[in-house]
C-alpha cells in the first residue's frame, strides 16, 4: 500500500476516534459538583420570585438574601427537612408529629454570599469576638439564614440551625447559643454528634 495511502487511512482513524470520544464524554464545568444531583440553584429576582414553599411541610418557606444569588432547589430541601425529622425522631425519642410542629412556619434564608456577626458563641460555649463569619445563623425561632457553600445541602448548616430552632421552641426564649456550654440551656453532646451523623446521610444521598 502507498505511503501517502497509509497517512490518509491513519488520519481518517484518529479524526473518526476522536469525534468519537468527544460525543461520549460530557463537557464538565469546574465549578459544579461531578454528581447529577444538584441540590443548589441560582436565581434572579427579575425572573423568578425570591420565596417557595417547600412541598410536603407545614408552610416552611425559603428564600435568597439578594436578588441575583443561590438557593437550596426546594424540592432537594424539602427531602433533607423529612430526613432530618425522621433522624431527629429516632436519635432523641421524640414523635415525628411533634418535630414538624416545631418547625412550622419556618423561613429557610440562603445566600452565596458569606456573613459576620460581632460576637458568637463555638460549639465548647468559647464566646468569639470581633468579626466573626459564620455559615448558618438562627435569627429567631422561625427564621434562619444558611450559606450555601457548595452544590450541596450537607456541606451547610442546615441541620445545625434546624436544631436551634427547635430548642428555640421548647425553651420559648432562647435556642441555646453556647452550644455545649453552660451559659444556657438545651443543646447537647448528642446534638454535635448527631450533626456529623445527618451530615454523613445526606451526602450518601447526594444531597
Amino acid at each position: 500500500m502507498p505511503s501517502n495511502l497509509k497517512k490518509n487511512l491513519l488520519l481518517k482513524s484518529a479524526c473518526f476516534i476522536i469525534l468519537f470520544s468527544a460525543i461520549l464524554l460530557p463537557a464538565t464545568n469546574g465549578c459544579i459538583s461531578s454528581t447529577n444531583n444538584v441540590s443548589v440553584v441560582e436565581v434572579d429576582c427579575r425572573k423568578a420570585t425570591l420565596e417557595y414553599s417547600i412541598p410536603n411541610t407545614p408552610n416552611i418557606t425559603t428564600k435568597t438574601s439578594f436578588c441575583s444569588d443561590y438557593m437550596f432547589r426546594p424540592n432537594a430541601l424539602g427531602l433533607a427537612i423529612k430526613i432530618f425529622v425522621k433522624e431527629y425522631s429516632n436519635e432523641f425519642n421524640m414523635p415525628e408529629e411533634k418535630i414538624w410542629a416545631m418547625l412550622s412556619g419556618l423561613q429557610i434564608e440562603v445566600s452565596a454570599i458569606p456573613r459576620t456577626v460581632h460576637a458568637a458563641f463555638d460549639v465548647d460555649g468559647k464566646l468569639l469576638k470581633g468579626e466573626v463569619p459564620v455559615n448558618g445563623l438562627a435569627l429567631s425561632k422561625s427564621h434562619i439564614w444558611i450559606e450555601a457553600k457548595t452544590s450541596q445541602i450537607w456541606s451547610s448548616a442546615l441541620v445545625h440551625e434546624l436544631i436551634h430552632v427547635i430548642i428555640w421552641r421548647k425553651n420559648k426564649v432562647h435556642g441555646d447559643p453556647d452550644h455545649e456550654g453552660g451559659q444556657f440551656s438545651g443543646w447537647r453532646k448528642e446534638h454535635t454528634i448527631f450533626i456529623k451523623k445527618m451530615k454523613n446521610i445526606l451526602l450518601d444521598m447526594e444531597l
